[in-house]
């Protein structure tokens, strides 16, 4: 194991301990355990579902269209199968994900790994714009909120608007105009030393490259059609776990919480804890749903974290049920993909 994978592991497994410390201090842990063996899970298992393979299935979906270039009506199952493996290998190894699936789906349908893994990456930056698009929205419809529950966020609050907004004017630019921001990138990274210099030109040709899918506008459509299919059923998974610790209607302590758009706040919170690499975000996911409930919806403790830890666990479940099932189906083995993740 080289030193760099060590290092990675070590800091994955600090920020799990630190972020579980945070989420589960001076929480009463008696009354926290008496809300999971009380709840009912149905709910927890229906929304967990929609997002699992909801979720999977409409990002397959849109996987195929990222991939027409390259290779046009690759099998839904494979897609499917593909996704849903590289979810349940990023929950056991931190973006382990991102290089299984061009990996298994080079393999399966005799294609270029790199082209398959070019069309990971812009899925990730298609991925941010609809995460800075959503946190853009979650930070107007909910400003006073937040400058209330936290008076000292307010200006903080209109800086990262402003942040968020540039960031999506900076895309688009790049969309539209790739050769003039490629000379823009190139002009200040020349200041970096050679190597830096050379690597963060090819990432962004590479970028530009992946965004030439995105310049047809039929493949466009379909892709943003199904980028806010996506966000939709991560926003029904998140949502419909609350009927599960009646907090909708009647809440624990004062607070209530209200439908869609609260549940759109905390899947929002939520997606900036999956940016930390804990494994399978088990830390920061419980400590964000545990401050977002507690400070913004005046949710009790022991029920937030009672949310975070019932939603957490499920998913991880369905995650590693499926992921296996597929794996142990077209007959994977851990050693490939050992051999594919030391490689990057």
């Amino acid at each position: 194991m080289s030193r760099g994978r060590k290092l990675n592991i070590v800091i994955s497994t600090l920020l799990l301990a630190v972020f579980l410390y945070l989420a589960f201090r001076n929480v009463n842990l008696t009354e926290l355990v008496n809300i999971l063996k009380t709840t009912n899970y149905l709910y927890v298992f229906l929304g967990m579902s929609i997002g699992v393979f909801g979720g999977s299935a409409l990002r397959a979906k849109r996987w195929g269209v990222l991939m027409e270039p390259v290779k046009k009506d690759i099998p839904f199952s494979t897609l499917f199968a593909t996704t849903i493996i590289g979810y349940m290998m990023n929950n056991l190894f931190p973006r382990s994900g991102e290089v299984v699936r061009p990996y298994m789906l080079g393999k399966r349908e005799n294609i270029s790994r790199a082209s398959a893994f070019a069309t990971i990456i812009v899925e990730r930056i298609i991925d941010t714009v609809m995460f800075l698009l959503m946190f853009g929205i979650a930070l107007i419809y909910f400003k006073d909120r937040i400058t209330d529950s936290i008076p000292s966020i307010g200006s903080a609050v209109i800086i990262l608007s402003a942040v968020i907004f540039l960031m999506l004017v900076w895309i688009l630019f790049m969309m539209i105009k790739p050769d003039t921001s490629l000379k823009l990138v190139k002009f200040f990274t020349k200041f970096l030393p050679d190597k830096l210099h050379s690597k963060v030109d090819e990432i962004f040709s590479s970028l530009l490259h992946g965004f030439e899918v995105l310049r047809k506008p039929s493949l466009f459509i379909r892709i943003a059609i199904y980028s806010l299919l996506i966000w939709a059923a991560y926003l029904i998974s998140t949502y419909v776990p609350f009927y599960s610790f009646n907090i909708l209607t009647t809440g624990e302590g004062t607070g209530i919480l209200r439908g869609l758009w609260d549940a759109n706040l905390l899947l929002v919170l939520i997606n900036v804890a999956m940016f930390i690499p804990s494994p399978a975000a088990t830390g920061p996911y419980h400590y964000i749903c545990k401050v977002t409930l507690v400070n913004m919806f005046m949710v009790s403790e022991p029920a937030a974290l009672g949310y975070g830890t019932a939603t957490h666990a499920m998913s991880f479940i369905l995650f590693l049920a499926a992921g296996l099932f597929y794996f142990i189906k077209y007959n994977y083995k851990f050693s490939d993909i050992k051999q594919q993740s030391a490689a990057q």
